[in-house]
């Protein structure tokens, strides 16, 4: 296993910062944020990708995967305005592009809330015409679009579990529509990881790593006394389906204040954890 970080951690600091202090502690490779300040998409000019190929190399750390900015700026997949919806393909569409001028293979994409007194079905027929104009342009740029499901407290009433997950990638059929593991939403759905092993086979890409007190979407550290999942066992999970992949950890909220302390002790854990398992 290869492990990873993402950068919005570290969001109050500038990414060749995050890029400096993830080769200090010696990762594999670095995920990038999406948003202001570190990549957002109508940032990436010729010299923003330049900076990140230059740092990519200095610092000896690949992108593993890049994370555009879904959930909190105004570009929805499946929204009640189509001005929206088409905004968000265009959107998206230049996100593919700045991955594969990062060097990078896969970008990140989840599916928020659409909206309440609405009907899933019509939803659900955009959805798929919105993922088959999008997965157009990952072919064309040979980029991966890696979903990833949500928790009910996220927002996730569209793409939540591994079925969900199932029926785009049997309805969009394409080797550059695949998926991932956050190890939160099965977790908190009491969804067992197999699932998503079996069920998608060959389709799982990505994982994203933290611990979850198992009600709400907290990504907490993996040292958090309130943590639900042992760690190892985990870890043993994944070697039993030879997933050998990336490992990314998430960490999110109230971590911003002093990142590196929850950060480090995180990946201390980890790397101690993968050696027991």
């Amino acid at each position: 296993m290869k492990i990873t970080a993402l950068t919005y951690l570290f969001n109050r600091y500038s990414l060749e910062s995050v890029f400096q202090l993830f080769h200090h502690y010696g990762l594999d490779g670095i995920e990038i944020w999406g948003g202001r300040p570190h990549a957002f998409v109508k940032d990436l000019d010729d010299e923003a990708i330049d900076n990140i190929n230059r740092w990519s190399e200095k610092y000896q750390l690949p992108v593993s995967m890049y994370v555009p900015e879904i959930l909190a700026y105004p570009y929805h997949p499946c929204s009640r305005l189509p001005a929206e919806r088409k905004d968000a393909l265009k959107y998206l569409c230049c996100a593919l592009e700045a991955t594969r001028k990062i060097d990078c293979s896969l970008m990140q994409m989840t599916i928020p809330h659409p909206g309440y007194g609405r009907d899933k079905a019509e939803i659900w027929d955009q959805l798929m015409e919105f993922f088959s104009e999008l997965v157009e342009e990952a072919e064309k740029q040979e980029v991966k679009i890696v979903i990833e499901s949500l928790s009910p407290s996220e927002g996730g009433n569209l793409i939540a579990n591994a079925d969900d997950l199932v029926q785009v990638l049997t309805t969009i059929d394409s080797p550059y529509l695949t998926a991932m593991i956050d190890v939160v939403p099965p977790f908190i759905a009491q969804e067992p990881y197999s699932e998503y092993f079996e069920k998608l086979e060959g389709k799982i890409e990505y994982i994203h790593l933290c611990n979850t007190d198992g009600q709400t979407e907290w990504h907490m550290s993996l040292d958090n006394p309130e943590g639900q999942i042992p760690l190892t066992a985990f870890l043993h999970i994944l070697k039993r389906y030879q997933y050998d992949g990336w490992v990314s950890l998430e960490l999110l909220s109230p971590y911003f204040g002093n990142p590196e302390l929850y950060f480090a002790e995180s990946l201390r854990i980890l790397r101690k954890s993968i050696q027991d398992s």
